[in-house]
């Protein structure tokens, strides 16, 4: 970890040790408990994504157990941002709160975040408990709607039913939502009723870090910089491409505002108070 530091200056990486091992405590022994690290390009660059935080764990597996708890963002092309990490015993209160704590301190001290995750018990104690720093208004906690979609298909049972749900979140228009949920109840009496349950968060990150739950935490550890650090070239060369190009938005933007302005030739507008920002719209 120290040559990791040396040799990618700005790299933040905190270890916590134990002293107490099964029930036993030596004042003179360090074990290994847990470490979280951070690149200093994911923490510049966040200052320029969406103000959103996705959490995740996964398993290790072989021979070094454990968890690995992943942080990720959004850059503006909606792609997905690599973050933070945590290597920890498992998911629970504490490792959650250490995670969130040290990305409080270590990452970024932005207040109106967005916290996406599954329902575990840690991650909502955690986003609860004020001295870790992630309570309203400082932050705001939300469940994963494709993690809630596939969890409402399994219970369900209906194939429809998760692309019906999933058209409803997506909803910014209250009245469209009611008639959305209106028509999902109509098809279904069990969906509307339907409880959320608590499973794993979408695995878009981990797939990134396949094969790197088996290996030894050094090991662990630098794949995840080499695999973060494909990100930034690729994307660096795409955006120069495109800044040369005359280009002023990223793909993914460029084509929202492109199918919002062709939407919006059949949209009209009447001001009744420009100062107030008042207006009547009637849609096509």
């Amino acid at each position: 970890m120290e040559a990791l530091k040396q040799s990618n200056p700005g790299t933040v990486v905190v270890w916590k040790h134990k002293a107490l091992v099964d029930g036993v405590y030596n004042s003179n022994l360090e074990v290994f408990e847990q470490v979280f690290w951070a690149f200093d390009p994911c923490v510049e660059g966040f200052k320029h994504c969406m103000s959103v935080i996705c959490i995740d764990g996964t398993h290790l597996y072989g021979k070094y157990k454990g968890t690995l708890l992943v942080a990720t963002s959004v850059d503006a092309n909606f792609q997905v941002f690599p973050l933070a990490f945590a290597l920890v015993e498992g998911e629970n209160i504490s490792s959650w709160s250490w995670l969130l704590g040290c990305i409080r301190v270590h990452v970024t001290q932005r207040d109106d975040l967005c916290v996406i995750s599954d329902r575990h018990a840690g991650i909502i104690a955690a986003m609860n408990d004020p001295n870790v720093g992630f309570t309203e208004p400082r932050a705001y906690h939300r469940f994963c709607v494709r993690h809630l979609a596939s969890n409402l298909k399994t219970h369900v049972r209906r194939n429809d039913m998760r692309d019906m749900f999933k058209a409803a979140t997506y909803q910014r228009q209250e009245r469209k939502l009611v008639v959305d949920m209106s028509l999902i109840g109509q098809a279904c009496t069990k969906a509307i009723q339907y409880g959320i349950c608590t499973t794993n968060f979408s695995k878009t990150f981990n797939n990134v870090l396949k094969g790197a739950r088996f290996l030894p935490i050094m090991s662990l550890v630098e794949l995840t910089f080499h695999r973060v650090n494909k990100y930034f070239p690729n994307r660096r060369e795409l955006s120069q491409a495109r800044s040369e190009q005359g280009l002023a938005y990223p793909p993914k933007v460029t084509s929202i505002m492109e199918k919002n302005i062709a939407k919006a030739r059949y949209h009209k507008v009447e001001a009744y108070n420009r100062r107030l920002h008042i207006y009547q719209v009637e849609t096509g």
